[in-house]
């Protein structure tokens, strides 16, 4: 087996016929989401703001992270700007993570808000929450990497904040991943755009990152209810009712607060040999090659 991870160089091989499942990404994906041998394969990721809420950070205010939720245009941003097979997000956990038993549901689709986008109710909690801080305008720092998707997307949050919320100015600062991480970890931005993908097939893989006590709880985002729900459904994991309950109170408790903004949903572009039989992809874990063989 061999491993490429430079997107181009993938490309190229498949196209030598050297490779026969190549993950392509960014740019190169965009071009090719038309080709004969695309597949896309849905992960249980998302891609979202992470806000910083800590003290004198203008997002300490739910009503300017209410507000930055329902104003962008997330269909837009998959279909427009990615163009690359992603789906717009609209709950922190991702679609097919998980299934909640006691509905027989996707978990995050039952989760998903009423309302995704509502300029109208998002410019009037704008606007409550600058006169509640005592403010006519903010400047916001969003930090990403330096990659070209990351990029973008930081230039579409920056256009529809600033062309939306009156008051509102956006820096966007892109920096090799390391110089961003650093940033993060010292609290030096009001928005980040990162990913999360959840490590096993149960929201909880997600929720315990925004614990108060976890340490890539980076936007420091504290609720009292939310640990304690976190807490519940640690101790009620053989009781189906109480576990699943824990983990909607949980999702209901994020919808309000907010503190993380779903962007969109995490899609892999892979081009596959068409004789290529027996691979699962997986929304969560890795691909699995094991039962894998060629046919016609």
């Amino acid at each position: 087996m061999q491993v490429v991870k430079d997107s181009n160089t993938a490309h190229q091989l498949f196209q030598d016929n050297k490779l026969d499942d190549a993950l392509v990404t960014g740019t190169t994906a965009q071009g090719l989401q038309k080709d004969k041998d695309l597949k896309h394969v849905y992960r249980a990721g998302t891609y979202y703001l992470r806000l910083n809420l800590q003290n004198n950070k203008a997002f300490q205010n739910q009503k300017l992270r209410q507000a930055l939720y329902l104003v962008l245009n997330r269909k837009q941003l998959a279909n427009k700007v990615l163009s690359d097979g992603s789906t717009a997000g609209d709950t922190y956990v991702a679609p097919r993570l998980a299934k909640d038993p006691t509905t027989n549901k996707d978990f995050a689709t039952e989760m998903k808000p009423s309302t995704t986008y509502d300029l109208k109710k998002g410019q009037e909690l704008w606007n409550e929450g600058l006169k509640e801080l005592n403010k006519k305008k903010v400047t916001l720092t969003l930090v990403t990497d330096d990659q070209t998707i990351s990029k973008n997307v930081g230039q579409f949050v920056q256009s529809q904040v600033e062309t939306k919320l009156k008051g509102a100015e956006v820096d966007v600062v892109s920096v090799p991943d390391k110089s961003a991480n650093d940033k993060v970890s010292n609290g030096n931005f009001d928005m980040n755009y990162t990913l999360w993908l959840a490590d096993f097939a149960d929201p909880i893989s997600d929720f315990d990152v925004l614990s108060e006590t976890n340490p890539q709880n980076y936007g420091k985002y504290a609720s009292e209810y939310y640990n304690k729900q976190l807490e519940l459904a640690k101790q009620n994991g053989t009781d189906t009712n109480k576990y699943w309950e824990n983990m909607r109170n949980m999702q209901k408790q994020l919808n309000d607060d907010m503190p993380v903004v779903p962007l969109y949903t995490m899609t892999e572009s892979h081009l596959v040999n068409s004789n290529l039989k027996g691979v699962m992809w997986h929304s969560v874990g890795e691909t699995d090659y094991t039962r894998a063989y060629f046919g016609k």
